[in-house]
């Protein structure tokens, strides 16, 4: 299984980053996440933002993500602690 961890993003860092304040695990997470991480996202499913990396800008990933409650399905971590994540808007009940 997948681990999951949901937030809100706080600060877009460039046109694939941003820090994630952690406010919910998936119990079955089998890792631990600091309440504060950097997601790095690989794929998105946010209408707004271009599945391209080239195609986005800064500014379309602020007005899509930040101070959003956004879930993460974590991937892998970087070799610099990085969370490296398929990215979602969370639903209306926060899951």
């Amino acid at each position: 299984m997948t681990d999951i961890i949901w937030g809100t993003a706080t600060k877009i860092l460039d046109n694939s980053s941003f820090e994630l304040n952690v406010t919910h695990r998936k119990d079955e997470n089998k890792n631990n996440y600091s309440d504060n991480e950097i997601i790095v996202f690989t794929e998105i499913d946010i209408v707004s933002i271009p599945s391209d990396p080239n195609m986005r800008t800064v500014q379309q990933i602020e007005n899509a993500l930040k101070d959003k409650f956004i879930k993460c399905e974590i991937m892998s971590r970087s070799e610099n602690s990085d969370l490296v994540c398929k990215v979602f808007h969370s639903g209306a009940g926060g899951y």
